[in-house]
């Protein structure tokens, strides 16, 4: 992809953090960037500061003739207005995604795909990536905290980059490598079923010219049903793998363990350890995100010092167990998880490091078509909270608006049959019944949880010390 034939580009739905990092490309490669979102974000705010041109309405009138190149967001629909405008005055229009499928072409992609943990996943071997000096091109789907950002432009070879499955959008990348975190039921509207899912990720692994660059958590039962080669490189906690850990031991909020490392030939296995780690993020999700960023690293030819030197250095992401800070004496988080499974995930991990506190998650449901097809699992995922405090669904533009079920009928549901004994649940339809609920807790963990807005009630209705 020639990109020095563009001087002027315009990003439709700039508020959306994928399309938001190309405009940062854009930016540092010295274009004129303009967008447009329908509304105003802490996105569109840092852009507009960086120099971007953003319109808050989406219409036909912002495309103007001199612009080269129009990359739309997935939420952007290709009836819209600038959508007709750009292919009136035929301006090169491409999709999130096509436009890093043919930049892909360009470098050693390195994809990092699955339902959880590609932003976790891709933002830990970015920075063991950077640290090496390997200086690599990045893609995130969140903002890496250590470098505060979403989007780095490197000078190597590499390009890292999330492979998002949502509409089948990783099979337009074309990776040299992936790491594959996990496989679940989501993405119904597009998919149908679990089993459409597998076929599009079969269909993505045999993109691989080298089956030797795959590598995936072996311990995913959704996962073990890809027909995957043996030249594959496998990583577990269980043992059963190249790559494993032992001996996890959780103190004072961290996570403590060993990787080891098999080389297998035809007629004998030896292992031995490699490091020693030492994490802030709380889970076993998260030890298979570093599993499968440690993998790849190892793959690259990168020191296992530097792996456990990053990892432990390692502050987070935007929105991935963020810590915003104490409000009155309740410590706040701001968590992305929107699927049952990660959910659950989450607690669990939040319940390890913090063993003696109240857990209260408040939770925003994200789409309607996930909340209603998802609904029995929804139910037993908040099992390891000690309150829960359902809000109502998040819209997401662009897809399905009506359901057979609401929030509320979760929050009834649960209230019904699958409250535990020593549980309460809460339903609060605006941020002031949040507030108010939240406000009963002393010295609890307060998890805001959702890929909707939520965050902005976290962030910047609550007032820390």
């Amino acid at each position: 992809m020639d990109l020095t034939k563009y001087k002027k580009v315009y990003l439709s739905g700039i508020g959306g953090i994928g399309i938001s990092a190309i405009a940062k490309m854009m930016l540092e490669l010295g274009k004129e960037v303009y967008g447009s979102d329908s509304f105003r974000s802490d996105i569109t705010d840092d852009l507009k500061r960086r120099g971007v041109k953003v319109f808050y309405k989406q219409e036909a009138n912002n495309i103007t003739s001199d612009i080269d190149l129009l990359v739309y967001s997935p939420a952007v629909p290709v009836t819209s207005p600038e959508l007709k405008k750009a292919k009136e005055l035929k301006i090169l229009f491409l999709s999130h995604f096509e436009f890093l499928g043919g930049l892909s072409k360009d470098y050693t992609t390195i994809a990092i795909s699955g339902t959880h943990g590609k932003s976790t996943t891709t933002a830990l071997l970015s920075m063991i990536m950077i640290n090496a000096g390997l200086d690599p091109t990045i893609f995130v789907g969140s903002q890496i905290c250590s470098i505060n950002t979403n989007f780095r432009l490197g000078k190597s070879k590499y390009l890292v980059v999330e492979g998002d499955e949502y509409n089948f959008k990783m099979l337009k990348l074309h990776p040299d490598y992936i790491g594959l975190t996990s496989l679940d039921k989501d993405h119904l509207d597009v998919y149908g079923s679990l089993e459409n899912i597998k076929k599009a990720f079969q269909e993505f692994v045999e993109k691989l010219n080298d089956p030797e660059n795959l590598i995936y958590n072996i311990d995913d039962v959704n996962i073990k049903d890809l027909k995957i080669s043996k030249k594959s490189f496998s990583v577990s906690i269980t043992g059963d793998s190249l790559l494993y850990v032992s001996d996890v031991v959780k103190k004072y909020n961290k996570q403590y363990f060993n990787l080891h490392l098999c080389k297998k030939s035809k007629t004998s296995e030896q292992c031995k350890k490699l490091c020693e780690i030492e994490t802030a993020l709380p889970g076993y999700y998260n030890i298979y995100n570093i599993l499968v960023a440690s993998a790849l690293a190892i793959k690259l030819g990168i020191n296992p010092k530097i792996i456990s030197e990053t990892i432990k250095d390692f502050k987070g992401l935007w929105r991935r167990f963020e810590k915003l800070g104490k409000w009155k004496t309740n410590i706040i988080f701001s968590d992305y998880a929107h699927h049952p499974t990660a959910i659950k995930a989450l607690l669990c991990g939040v319940r390890g490091f913090y063993q003696n506190k109240k857990i209260v998650i408040v939770f925003q449901p994200h789409q309607e078509d996930r909340t209603e097809k998802l609904f029995d699992e929804f139910l037993t995922s908040f099992d390891m909270a000690d309150s829960i405090i359902i809000c109502p669904i998040y819209k997401v533009s662009g897809r399905r608006k009506k359901a057979k079920v609401s929030s509320y009928d979760l929050f009834k549901e649960i209230k019904k049959s699958y409250l535990k004994e020593d549980q309460e649940i809460f339903y609060a339809n605006d941020y002031k019944k949040i507030k108010g609920t939240i406000a009963k807790y002393s010295d609890a963990i307060i998890l805001v949880v959702g890929a909707g807005d939520i965050d902005n009630f976290a962030r910047h209705f609550l007032r820390y010390d």
